[in-house]
């Protein structure tokens, strides 16, 4: 078999393929394939981490700040909602 008969595209005429056919397509089209595109990015695009796994959360270690005390405030509200809750919801139907 003859390899020259069988020869792929290389990815820079694939690219100006692509250029060209979007060119002629309208605007809401258009948005469709970049649409499908952002898709196959995040389908089948470089190895994406986990969620929560430890390469996704290095980058924002560090990265909350709060104003001083805005932390404990937070905290004690949070903590006031969830009893409140508990003494409005903690009751068993009769």
């Amino acid at each position: 078999m003859n390899r020259s008969a069988t020869t792929v595209p290389s990815k820079a005429h694939l690219l100006d393929q692509l250029v060209e056919a979007a060119r002629e397509l309208p605007e809401s089209q258009l948005l469709a394939v970049l649409d499908f595109a952002t898709y196959l990015q995040s389908r089948y695009g470089r190895h994406r981490p986990e969620r929560g796994s430890p390469e996704v959360l290095r980058p924002h270690a560090g990265q909350w700040q709060f104003e001083p005390g805005e932390l404990d405030r937070l905290l004690a509200e949070i903590e006031q909602m969830r009893l409140l809750d508990l003494e409005k919801n903690d009751r068993l139907p009769s």
